[in-house]
């Protein structure tokens, strides 16, 4: 082949590149894809990533080409993550504008313009709605009825008056302080034990912190009477965390009646829903509570006024009654005395007869007893002394036949022992070879010219090995 049949590679990926820039330069698309292998070069502000899409059969990959962005793009990125509550990174499903980039020496790529933060927050509105069916679906407690959720939160009975609660907010919340500067500072009056339980309040990624703040305040085994969620105000993707399937179910199922001020005015979050009761704000969620109070006092107070006026009435129209019915029972009781007297008079006399005779029958029974008692120790010992002798006769039997039995068996070692010896085999015709002053059981180390010994019964032999012949333990043919 001659120089003017090939190219360098170099050549030809200059041509790729003429012709994609040809075709695409200056060219913006708009694509659906999903987000892998991300990563970030902070110091760069360079987002690396592939995209990918899908099949929805089976979900295996149909199409990829690698992306980076940086610049524009990567603060387009940042507002995305801003709007959303949701850091740009892998297994993010995104409508995303890419320009072509093909590279002699990194190949073909395309570069991130811009991401679209309505599609994702579309996305996540499909996911909260797709939670909720989940829930419905997987957990036999949590009914949908209209518009509405019934669960075990929600048909919890909540106490006559609440008094114990434990508050789930972040730590730096100025809704948690607008909750207790309220509930502190009541027109009635009331008192109340807040327990704070600080955890992340904002961010999906934050769940399993959030969840387990939940599970702390049930593990204390205080009795609180309500839970209260409280969070300060926010941006819509700052809720996501109470859109969480493990949250929501969490909620649902709690033992406690929660109560959530989660501070958005215009979104109901799936927490909202679980929880048994739903208020806008943390001030909204204490004024509930102290509202519920005021409910129980006024109802009290209500009947202690009729209690009142009731008792006075029932007094008046029951005092002539009363009346009558002391003389009555005055004049019954001394009857009721007269006649239990005499009945009592009877009964210790029969008593007095019936204890004699118990006494005199219990007397004899003592006697036939004590009579009993003494023969017994006598007859029991007289059965334990025919035991012992049978005994002792059995183990005399025993021990006997048993050294006989050892006896035989040693003299049986004995013989066992004197066949083995060396000297009766040796007596038997065999002999033993030693090589270097080793006993010798193959002839693996033994080579021809070697000197040897060989042992018989009343002799020692030294040879040495003119010819080594391999053996298979049977006679050799004739």
């Amino acid at each position: 082949m001659g120089p003017d049949q090939y190219i360098r590679l170099s050549q030809l990926n200059d041509q790729i590149q003429d012709a994609i820039n040809a075709r695409f330069k200056g060219q913006t698309y708009w694509i659906v894809a999903d987000i892998t292998n991300h990563s970030f070069k902070a110091d760069k502000k360079i987002h690396y990533f592939e995209l990918v899409e899908k099949s929805e059969k089976d979900s295996t990959i149909t199409a990829k080409i690698k992306g980076k962005s940086w610049g524009t793009g990567a603060l387009r990125i940042l507002d995305f993550e801003i709007a959303t509550g949701q850091r740009f990174t892998n297994n993010l499903h995104v409508l995303v504008q890419v320009s072509i980039d093909f590279h002699p020496l990194y190949g073909l790529s395309v570069n991130l313009l811009d991401i679209d933060s309505n599609f994702m927050l579309g996305i996540l509105e499909q996911q909260r709605n797709a939670t909720l069916a989940r829930l419905v679906r997987e957990n036999g407690y949590i009914w949908k009825e209209g518009e509405q959720y019934s669960t075990l939160n929600s048909r919890l009975k909540l106490p006559a008056v609440i008094q114990k609660i434990a508050v789930i907010s972040s730590s730096s919340s100025a809704g948690n302080e607008d909750f207790r500067h309220t509930m502190v500072h009541n027109d009635f009056g009331y008192a109340f034990q807040i327990d704070d339980y600080h955890t992340v309040v904002q961010g999906d990624n934050n769940a399993k912190l959030f969840l387990n703040k939940l599970i702390d305040v049930y593990n204390t085994g205080i009795p609180y009477d309500a839970i209260v969620i409280a969070r300060g105000g926010g941006s819509q993707s700052d809720f996501l965390i109470f859109d969480n399937y493990g949250i929501g179910r969490a909620v649902a199922k709690f033992p406690i009646a929660v109560i959530t001020g989660i501070g958005h005015q215009k979104n109901v979050s799936i927490t909202d829903l679980m929880a048994h009761t739903s208020t806008k704000t943390p001030t909204k969620a204490a004024e509930f509570i102290i509202a519920h109070n005021r409910s129980f006092e006024e109802g009290i107070l209500a009947l202690q006024r009729t209690i009142v006026i009731r008792s006075q009435q029932l007094f008046l129209g029951h005092y002539r009654e009363l009346s009558q019915l002391k003389n009555a029972v005055s004049y019954n009781a001394k009857a009721l005395a007269e006649n239990h007297k005499k009945q009592l008079e009877r009964t210790r006399e029969q008593l007095a007869r019936n204890s004699r005779a118990v006494l005199h029958e219990n007397q004899k029974r003592l006697l036939v007893a004590a009579q009993q008692t003494l023969q017994r120790p006598k007859m029991i010992l007289a059965e334990r002394k025919g035991e012992l002798v049978q005994l002792r006769n059995a183990i005399k039997t025993f021990s006997n036949s048993y050294l006989r039995r050892e006896e035989l068996t040693l003299e049986h070692h004995q013989k066992t022992i004197k066949m083995m010896s060396p000297q009766n085999i040796l007596r038997k015709g065999y002999a033993i070879v030693r090589v270097n002053n080793a006993i010798a059981s193959s002839g693996e180390n033994i080579e021809q010219g070697d000197d040897i010994e060989v042992i018989l019964k009343d002799t020692r032999l030294i040879s040495t090995v003119k010819e080594k012949i391999q053996y298979n333990g049977r006679e050799p043919d004739l």
